[in-house]
């Protein structure tokens, strides 16, 4: 699956032979496709093979396999794409590098996987877009000028709960697989609708949803059944923007106040996200976040998340998180070959010299 990860000269090769030339209208052409035509993207579109997948990259190697890179760690941000934050998706492409380079410094030895999504509210056209899990910024590039944001929504209370449904029962992560948890972020200014409808459900991913991939669903679940399983499945918070108290409460109450934090600006968002992952990671301490972090506020309300969540995971784990170079049995296997199993050191391999960690 490849050795290549995000950089600065990929990021900006992209923005150019895609043409996105300005910080602004960065989704202008694809916002009139889908007008016109009345369809999203196919690779935006969450009804276009609805299952996201963050896997771990192997190569195949003297019969075997060989991981290129190490852990994948899937990060989904949601992004609020209504209103005054309808031109969001501009702020996303600006601060992408920066955004990567954060997250890559407080995960060391992983792959960080970044699926950039907006939503808006059932009232629009489209509710929300979707990309696949990536890791690379042509096609990171690509998806974020195929959003096509709606600039709408109608009343205040938005949708994102679809896009938490999505990371809930349509998303494929290899961290799951071991035990291990993602990240999921919602990027708002406003509550959410405490609601989730099935013909809702089958017009975002699809009128097929329940017959294919939902098939064992019997039951839509309520906001709180599917609010626990996000949170069995990723260290989920609410990044809420320059909100009134009403609507941070509204999201404390449905998510729990440790996983709302105040923000300013999606301007931020390197920044913070990195902070809370490299909190919950184990990879930064406390006395590393007042000299990160500077925005006022922002340091004492991340001192509530559960820092060291995912830490406690990694240890409880049977076999530790494979790295770049470890060897693989079989393409579908959970963990790569340990010492002492059968044949593990039949014959010596070397990792390539090629290969970068983090």
């Amino acid at each position: 699956m490849g050795r290549s990860t995000f950089s600065v000269e990929s990021y900006r090769k992209a923005r150019e032979d895609y043409g996105v030339t300005h910080d602004t209208g960065v989704t202008e052409v694809a916002e009139k496709h889908a007008q016109e035509t009345g369809r999203l993207s196919e690779i935006v579109d969450p009804a276009i093979n609805p299952i996201r997948r963050s896997l771990i990259r192997l190569d195949p190697h003297q019969k075997k396999w060989i991981a290129t890179i190490g852990c994948p760690m899937d990060i989904e941000v949601s992004c609020d794409t209504t209103g005054s934050m309808g031109s969001e998706v501009d702020t996303e492409m600006k601060v992408l590098p920066d955004l990567y380079k954060a997250v890559a410094k407080v995960l060391p030895g992983y792959d960080p996987q970044l699926c950039l999504g907006i939503f808006g509210d059932v009232c629009d056209d489209f509710v929300m877009c979707r990309p696949q899990f990536e890791m690379e910024a042509p096609k990171i590039v690509n998806y974020l000028k195929e959003m096509a944001p709606q600039r709408d929504g109608g009343d205040t209370p938005e949708d994102p709960q679809y896009a938490m449904f999505a990371r809930a029962y349509l998303t494929d992560a290899y961290t799951n697989r071991i035990g291990l948890k993602g990240y999921h972020f919602i990027v708002t200014d406003a509550p959410c609708h405490h609601r989730l409808n099935r013909s809702e459900i089958e017009r975002i991913f699809g009128k097929d949803i329940f017959d294919n991939e939902l098939k064992n669903m019997t039951e839509i679940p309520t906001m709180e059944e599917m609010i626990k399983d996000l949170k069995d499945k990723a260290h989920q918070f609410i990044l809420v923007i320059s909100a009134n108290t009403r609507t941070v409460r509204d999201w404390c109450d449905l998510c729990g106040s440790s996983s709302v934090i105040k923000i300013d600006s999606t301007r931020q968002l390197p920044a913070v996200i990195s902070a809370i992952i490299g909190l919950t990671e184990g990879t930064m301490d406390i006395a590393d976040l007042e000299r990160r972090i500077d925005y006022f506020g922002l340091a004492s309300q991340l001192y509530r998340i559960d820092i060291g969540a995912q830490a406690k995971l990694r240890h409880a784990l049977p076999h530790p998180v494979p790295k770049a170079g470890d060897i693989f049995r079989n393409k579908g296997d959970l963990w790569p070959i340990q010492p002492g199993d059968e044949d593990a050191e039949e014959k010596p391999l070397e990792t390539p010299d090629h290969i970068e960690y983090l």
